[in-house]
C-alpha cells in the first residue's frame, strides 16, 4: 500500500487527484489527554487520513499550520460524500479544529449495526466489523500510542493508513449486504445518489449523523447558577431529614433490608413480595401511606436523593452554561437513540425548569401525540383504531368507554388515566396480572384481577386486530422461537421474546420518525438561528433566536408534518408546540 504521507504545505497539491471522486475515505488520529474524557473543544486532531480506491493520504497537522490544511480540504470533504467508522468522533473534531462538517457521510459502524438487526452480542468497532464483513484483520495496537510525539514512527503512519483500507473493503460489502436485505421500500435522497445505498433505514442513518454532530456541539442552554442553589438547598434538606429519620425509626434509609423491616415490623404496612419472595419497599407501594410521617420522610428523602444525583451529573458535564452530553446513535435494539455524559433523555420534570435559553432566545419545545399509539394503529391495520384517529378523537377517552361500558363523554379524568395505562400496557402484550402493577407504578391507577381480566378481554374484542396480530406472533415463536419484524420504513428487527416481538417495529418506527424529522428539519431551515439541542423518544428541544421563533415553528412543523406521512399512511400525525423560556413550557 503506497501512502503519502503530507509534512509540508506544498504536499498538499497532490490531493487534487481526489477531487473528480464522488466520495473519500477519511479517518483521523487525535492527540487526547485523557480517553475517559474526550474533550472535543479542546484535544486536537494530530492526522487526517483520507483516500480514494487508489490513493491513500495521511496529513500531519502538527507539521503544517490547521489553518493552510483547511483551505486545501474544506471544499473538498464538504463538497463529497464521505465514508468512516464511528464517523460522529472525526466529524465533532473536524467542526471544533478545523469547522468542516460534511453533509453526506456512510458510517460503516452505524451499517453494522443496522446489518445486526438488534442482535446486541454483535460489536461493531472496525475490528469487529471488518472481521466479520470481509474477514479483515485490523490491529489497533497503536490506538492510544503517542500521537502527539513530535515525529511519528513508520509504524504509526502505517497504522493510520491501514484504516482507510480496512473502510475500502467494509464499505462495498456492507453496502451489498444493506441493498440486498428484501427492501420494500427505497432510498433516492443524497445517500442513494453519492453511494449508490438504496435502504432507506440506512439512508436515514447516514443523514442523520451530521445533525447528531451539530446538537453534541450545541449543548443545552442551562441556568448553571440555579442549579448550584437547587443543589445546595436539596443537600442541606437532605442531611437534616436523614439524621430525623435515622434518629426515630433506628433504621438506614437506603437499606432496603432495614427499612423493610421496620415497615413491616413496627408500623405493621403490608408490603407485596417480589418474584423472588421478598417484601417490595417501592415507591409506588409506599404511596398509599403517605399519611405516615415516617413513609413521607422516606418518600421525600428518596425524591431529594434523585434531585441530587442528577444534579451532579449534569453539572459535571456542564461548561460555560451548556451541557454537553452524548448520544449513541442506534442505543437500544429498535433504533432508538440513548444519551450519556449526562443522560439527557432522562431529566425529572421538576428539573426540567433549569433549562434555559441563552438570552435572546427561546425553545420551542415540540412532542408528537400519541405516536406509539398510531403507529400501533398503522402497523396493525386496526379499522377501529384508525377510524378514531381520524375522526380527531381522544383514543385514551374512546378506550375507557370501551372497557368500562360508559359513554364517550362521560368518561371521568380517573378513568381516561386509567385507560392510558391499558393502551400503553395492552399494545404490547401485557398479561391481566403485569397490568396491575404497571397501572399502579406507572399512572397510579389501582385494579383488581377481576377488573383487569374484563379490561384486557373488552379492549381485544374492540381492537380486534391487535389480538390477530399478537396472535400470529405468539405462533410463529412457539413455531421458530424466534422472529424477525420491520418498522414501517423497513428497519429489520430480530425478536426472540414475546413482549420484544410486539415492542420493537413500534418502537422503532416512532425512532425512525423522530429522525427523519430532525433530518427534514437540518436540511429545510436555512439561514434561521434555531438548533436542535435535545431529542427525547418522541419529542424535540429547539434553541431559537427571538426573531426567527414563527418561521423556525413553520419549518418544524412542516418537518414533523412531512415525517409523519411517510410513516403514517392511513393515520393522521399530530404533534403540539410550546415557545418557552424553559424546557418545562412554562
Amino acid at each position: 500500500m503506497d501512502i503519502n504521507y503530507i509534512t509540508q504545505e506544498n504536499q498538499l497539491e497532490s490531493l487534487k487527484v481526489l477531487q473528480d471522486k464522488p466520495y473519500l475515505y477519511l479517518d483521523t488520529e487525535v492527540m487526547i489527554k485523557d480517553f475517559e474524557n474526550i474533550d472535543f473543544f479542546n484535544d486536537k486532531i494530530r492526522l487526517i487520513q483520507i483516500g480514494d480506491e487508489e490513493n491513500t493520504f495521511v496529513i500531519d497537522l502538527l507539521k503544517i499550520n490547521p489553518e493552510v490544511v483547511k483551505n486545501h480540504i474544506q471544499n473538498l470533504i464538504e463538497n463529497k460524500g464521505i465514508i468512516g467508522h464511528n464517523l460522529k468522533f472525526d466529524l465533532k473534531f473536524l467542526k471544533t479544529n478545523l469547522n468542516i462538517l460534511p453533509k453526506i457521510v456512510f458510517d460503516t459502524m452505524i451499517a453494522s449495526q443496522i446489518l445486526a438487526k438488534g442482535d446486541n452480542s454483535q460489536r461493531h468497532s472496525l475490528s469487529a466489523s471488518a472481521k466479520r464483513f470481509v474477514s479483515l484483520d485490523v490491529d489497533k495496537t497503536y490506538q492510544k500510542s503517542p500521537w502527539w510525539a513530535k515525529d511519528l514512527s513508520p509504524e504509526q503512519i502505517e497504522y493510520a493508513a491501514k484504516d482507510i483500507d480496512a473502510l475500502r473493503h467494509l464499505f462495498k460489502e456492507e453496502k451489498n449486504q444493506l441493498n440486498q436485505d428484501n427492501l420494500h421500500k427505497k432510498a433516492s435522497g443524497e445517500t442513494f445518489k453519492v453511494f449508490g445505498v438504496i435502504n432507506p433505514v440506512a439512508a436515514l442513518e447516514m443523514a442523520f449523523l451530521p445533525a447528531l454532530v451539530e446538537i453534541e456541539l450545541s449543548g443545552i442552554p442551562i441556568d448553571e447558577e440555579e442549579a448550584k442553589k437547587l443543589l445546595k438547598q436539596k443537600e442541606l434538606e437532605f442531611q437534616a431529614d436523614y439524621m430525623k429519620f435515622k434518629i426515630k425509626t433506628g433504621a438506614d434509609p437506603f437499606s432496603p433490608l432495614q427499612v423493610v423491616n421496620y415497615l413491616t415490623n413496627k408500623l405493621k404496612i403490608k408490603l407485596p413480595k417480589t418474584e423472588k419472595g421478598s417484601f417490595s419497599s417501592q415507591d409506588v407501594f409506599l404511596k398509599d401511606y403517605e399519611d405516615i410521617e415516617e413513609v413521607r420522610l422516606l418518600l421525600k428523602l428518596r425524591a431529594d436523593k434523585k434531585i441530587i444525583d442528577k444534579i451532579k451529573e449534569i453539572l459535571q458535564f456542564t461548561r460555560n452554561k451548556r451541557v454537553y452530553g452524548e448520544f449513541k446513535q442506534i442505543g437500544a435494539a429498535t433504533g432508538r437513540m440513548s444519551s450519556l455524559r449526562p443522560n439527557l433523555q432522562n431529566i425529572p420534570k421538576n428539573l426540567k425548569y433549569l433549562f434555559k435559553p441563552k438570552e435572546g432566545y427561546k425553545f420551542i419545545v415540540a412532542d408528537y401525540s400519541q405516536i406509539e399509539l398510531r403507529i400501533a394503529a398503522q402497523y396493525t391495520k386496526d379499522e377501529n383504531m384508525i377510524t378514531a384517529f381520524n375522526e380527531g378523537k381522544d383514543l385514551h377517552k374512546l378506550t375507557a368507554s370501551i372497557i368500562t361500558g360508559k359513554s364517550y363523554d362521560e368518561i371521568t379524568k380517573e378513568e381516561r388515566q386509567l385507560a392510558k395505562a391499558i393502551n400503553f400496557g395492552l399494545i404490547y402484550g401485557m398479561s391481566p396480572k403485569s397490568l396491575i402493577e404497571y397501572a399502579k407504578a406507572n399512572y397510579g391507577v389501582s385494579i383488581n384481577l377481576q377488573e383487569a381480566k374484563k379490561f384486557h378481554e373488552n379492549y381485544f374484542k374492540f381492537y380486534k386486530s391487535f389480538k390477530d396480530w399478537h396472535d400470529r406472533v405468539k405462533e410463529h415463536l412457539d413455531k421458530h422461537r424466534f422472529t424477525t419484524l420491520e418498522t414501517l420504513l423497513g428497519r429489520k428487527l430480530i425478536a426472540y421474546k414475546f413482549t420484544d416481538a410486539v415492542n420493537y417495529p413500534i418502537q422503532g418506527s416512532g425512532s425512525d420518525l423522530l429522525k427523519m424529522a430532525v433530518v427534514f428539519f437540518f436540511k429545510e431551515r436555512n439561514d434561521l438561528d434555531a438548533k436542535v439541542v435535545n431529542l427525547v423518544h418522541d419529542e424535540i428541544l429547539v434553541e431559537v433566536a427571538a426573531n426567527d421563533i414563527e418561521k423556525a415553528k413553520e419549518v418544524l412543523s412542516s418537518s414533523m408534518e412531512k415525517a409523519g406521512k411517510l410513516i403514517l399512511k392511513d393515520v393522521p400525525v399530530a404533534f403540539e408546540m410550546v415557545v418557552s423560556d424553559s424546557w418545562s413550557k412554562e
